[in-house]
């Protein structure tokens, strides 16, 4: 049964199995990122928030982390309201998904943008990683 009432930004919700962190709200769609639990590597973009005593009660403490580069746009109705994040998390929340938009927007851009911090780049017929000999032949 799905509810009627429909998320505000901050709010964790769930739509089937999947558990979500709403950031934003236009009308009928909501921005969300998905909540992952029992996570054993850690993306740039995750922001372990829950520690206090309500998310410990509802079992959002640990491992379990708000991956911010998956944003997308969903549909604001839900089967269940599961929390209201604090307002601390929430600016946690959002400040890793503004980096993690930057730095999209960084590696999208096109080759030759930056320079390498190698001091010499690939050459032709190299097989990899140098074994054996001085570092600098």
């Amino acid at each position: 049964m799905r509810t009627l009432a429909p998320a505000s930004a901050g709010d964790v919700c769930r739509r089937g199995a999947q558990h979500y962190f709403v950031l934003a709200v236009d009308g009928a769609r909501a921005l969300c990122v998905p909540v992952i639990f029992n996570r054993t590597f850690i993306h740039r973009a995750d922001v372990s928030v829950w520690g206090g005593k309500r998310e410990k009660f509802l079992r959002l403490a640990g491992s379990t982390v708000v991956r911010c580069t998956d944003h997308r746009w969903h549909n604001n109705i839900w089967d269940s309201h599961v929390m209201q994040a604090s307002p601390e998390s929430i600016r946690k929340i959002l400040a890793s998904f503004r980096r993690d938009l930057e730095a999209q927007s960084i590696e999208a851009g096109g080759s030759g943008l930056y320079q390498s911090t190698l001091a010499r780049g690939p050459k032709l017929g190299d097989r990899g990683r140098k074994k054996g000999g001085s570092p600098s032949d």
